[in-house]
């Protein structure tokens, strides 16, 4: 007889402790309600730390900085004012999730990145580590000329598709481009408005139109 109870109070108990933790999971992940706000400190207390639910799992380094292009175009006659090249295609983006205006996004901030020197990549994490002064930690040696050489391009590429919507197809003799790095708030800080975040500029020279091939 006991042989019988047993499992069947342990396995009671899993499923009350099972209940619990799924219960409080999901009050502790809704959005702030009276019940919430009532039991809030024993709904933390049971979550935190070993079952708090983040972002670590699926982004353990997000993005922290926005970046926006500027570009300009130069034709046989006049300068055109500088045009954002970026926020036309986030709204398009915003307004229907399934165009294919993410991944020409996504090319963009991608070679926004290469140009920087500010990939993640795993392998120079993986040198850094063990060789603090090696060449790549310092955004400096071959590969990381050939990946800002290939961001260059891209960068060139998307100014002049760019002036071709704003000037005309194959009007432009010459692209500049203008990088907008923005960094909101820290998390710690989000009460704060995003643009009391620290916003920085880098001015490109003018380049070479690149044609549409």
């Amino acid at each position: 007889m006991q042989r019988v109870i047993l499992p069947t109070v342990v396995l009671i108990v899993v499923l009350a402790a099972a209940g619990l933790y799924l219960a409080n999971t999901v009050l502790y992940l809704t959005p702030p309600n009276p019940v919430k706000a009532q039991w809030l400190p024993v709904v933390f207390r049971l979550a935190h730390p070993l079952f708090a639910q983040n972002w670590h799992l699926f982004a353990p380094n997000p993005i922290r900085t926005n970046y926006v292009l500027s570009v300009r175009c130069r034709t046989q006659t006049v300068t055109s004012p500088w045009i954002d090249a970026t926020q036309p295609l986030l709204a398009r983006h915003h307004r229907n999730r399934t165009s294919p205006m993410g991944r020409i996004l996504r090319v963009q901030q991608n070679a926004i990145r290469l140009f920087l020197g500010v990939t993640h990549d795993e392998w120079r994490q993986v040198i850094c580590k063990r060789t603090p002064n090696s060449p790549a930690c310092r955004r400096e040696g071959p590969v990381v000329d050939r990946l800002r050489d290939a961001g260059a391009y891209l960068l060139r590429r998307t100014a002049s598709m760019a002036c071709d919507r704003v000037v005309g197809s194959g009007q432009t003799r010459a692209v500049q481009m203008r990088i907008l790095m923005h960094t909101p708030p820290a998390w710690s800080r989000r009460d704060l408005p995003a643009s009391a975040g620290l916003t920085r500029f880098i001015g490109l020279p003018w380049d070479a139109y690149q044609p549409a091939r």
